[in-house]
């Protein structure tokens, strides 16, 4: 593999990183904001996670092949049930569950490449 190309893998997996953890930090926030009685600075952070959530443009397949992980999928398949009308914050924190316990499991693994 060219040096090129090596460098525009780690620049892959470094943002897929980013969105990992971001979404790591914005799926649980947009838990508390949908199920709150939100004012207008609220509502505008609630709009601004959806157009996050909306908008990406990671595949799956790059998760499986640059994570060894299906984690696109399940934070897509996350925000859309947080988001879906008929489930209760109860049920949206229990289906988070999923996303986090992967979470974990890859940030142990990159500490761990980290510290070698």
């Amino acid at each position: 593999m060219k040096v090129n190309h090596i460098y525009k893998v780690n620049e892959a997996i470094t943002t897929l990183k980013h969105f990992i953890d971001l979404s790591a930090q914005l799926l649980p926030y947009l838990i508390e904001l949908k199920f709150s009685n939100r004012g207008d600075s609220e509502n505008e952070e609630f709009r601004q996670i959806n157009h996050i959530f909306e908008n990406y443009t990671f595949d799956n397949r790059v998760s499986l092949l640059l994570m060894n992980s299906s984690i696109v999928e399940t934070i897509q398949n996350s925000y859309h049930y947080i988001m879906d009308v008929n489930h209760s914050k109860m049920d949206a924190k229990r289906q988070l569950h999923n996303f986090r316990k992967e979470h974990r499991r890859l940030r142990k693994n990159w500490d761990f490449i980290d510290s070698n």
